[in-house]
C-alpha cells in the first residue's frame, strides 16, 4: 500500500535538503493533501500552494467592495501543535500520471511559491504577476533550472521512486494507494465597517 501524503511529504523534505532556495521551509509547518478528480487527463491543474496567512505573513486583510470595508482572517490551522503554513494540494489521479520530471518539477513549482521568509505568504515576485512574475515560461524555466540541480545533486533518489509510471502503474506496484483529503481552510469574515469620504478626500472607517 502506498501512503501517498507520507510518501510526497518525504519527497519535500528530501527537496528541501538539497535546494538551497528551500532552506528555510520547515516540513513540520506544511501539509502535503491529496484532492480528487474526475479526469485521468494530464492537462489542467495539476496541484497548487495553500498559504494559511496573507501578505507578509498577517493573519489579516481586509477588502473594499463600494462603500464597505470586509475584514477577514485565517481561523490558525494546527497539525500535533503546530500551527501550519502551508498545504500543498496535488490533483489526482492526474498528477500522477504525469512524467516523472513533470511531477518533480510541479512539486519544486509549487515549493517555490513559499515565501522566502517563510512565514505563510507566498513568494511575491515583480511584473505583471506576482506569483509568476512577467512570464509564467520564464518561472517554468527557473523551476526547470532548479529541478536539474536538485537531480544533479547528492540525494536519495528513493524519495522519488514511488511515483515512477502513471496512476494505473504505480497503482498496480503497491495493491492500494491511500490518499488523505484535508479541507480546505477557507477566510472568516470577523466585520464589515462603512467607507466614509472625508473632506480631504482620504477614505476613513466607521462602525
Amino acid at each position: 500500500m502506498l501512503d501517498f501524503n507520507a510518501s510526497m511529504l518525504c519527497l519535500v523534505d528530501e527537496i528541501v535538503r538539497v535546494v538551497p532556495e528551500f532552506h528555510m521551509i520547515r516540513t513540520d509547518r506544511l501539509r502535503v493533501s491529496a484532492t480528487f478528480n474526475q479526469s485521468s487527463s494530464r492537462s489542467g491543474l495539476v496541484a497548487y500552494l495553500l498559504p494559511l496567512k496573507y501578505k507578509d505573513g498577517r493573519p489579516f486583510e481586509h477588502k473594499i467592495r463600494g462603500q464597505r470595508i470586509y475584514h477577514y482572517g485565517m481561523v490558525p490551522v494546527y497539525h500535533n501543535g503546530t500551527e501550519l503554513l502551508y498545504i500543498i494540494y496535488f490533483m489526482l489521479p492526474r498528477f500522477l500520471n504525469l512524467s516523472l520530471r513533470e511531477k518533480l518539477e510541479t512539486v519544486i513549482h509549487e515549493l517555490y511559491h513559499v515565501s522566502p521568509h517563510y512565514n505563510g505568504d507566498v513568494r511575491r515576485l515583480k511584473g505583471r504577476s506576482y506569483l509568476h512574475g512577467n512570464s509564467l515560461k520564464a518561472y517554468d524555466r527557473t523551476i526547470a533550472v532548479i529541478t536539474d540541480r536538485f537531480l544533479s545533486a547528492s540525494h536519495d533518489p528513493e524519495t522519488y521512486a514511488f511515483l515512477k509510471g502513471n496512476h494505473s502503474v504505480i497503482r498496480r506496484r503497491f495493491g492500494k494507494i491511500e490518499a488523505m483529503h484535508m479541507v480546505e481552510p477557507k477566510p472568516t469574515l470577523l466585520k464589515v465597517a462603512r467607507l466614509r469620504q472625508s473632506t480631504e478626500t482620504q477614505m476613513t472607517l466607521f462602525e
